[in-house]
């Protein structure tokens, strides 16, 4: 077996572990949020529904990544990994100006 050919076999398999991962997200965001909880836990159950939503969106844009990958759509050596939670944090006041020493 070469290289390849096996490298694409754990691409086939990332791609059945992303679709069950996606399906149990898809679960836990489709299950009603209990109207008798306080007004904290609801908020936190919502905020959790919301993570497995947003993670659910990302495990299937990366499916279909690694398929077009498979299907010769796109260079299969590299895979690129977009992290959508990268840090948007810019520094504080102090830092805005700590590089402005004269």
């Amino acid at each position: 077996m070469s290289i390849e050919s096996k490298y694409k076999k754990k691409l086939e398999e990332l791609i059945i572990a992303g679709e069950t991962a996606f399906n149990l997200l898809l679960k836990e965001v489709e299950r009603p949020v209990d109207e008798e909880l306080q007004d904290d836990r609801a908020r936190n159950a919502m905020k959790a529904k919301k993570e497995c939503f947003m993670d659910a969106r990302i495990i299937m844009a990366e499916v279909q990544k690694i398929e077009r990958q498979l299907n010769g759509e796109e260079d299969i050596d590299v895979i690129k990994i977009e992290d959508e939670k990268s840090s948007v944090y810019e520094g504080g006041f102090a830092e805005k100006f700590a590089g402005n020493k004269k």
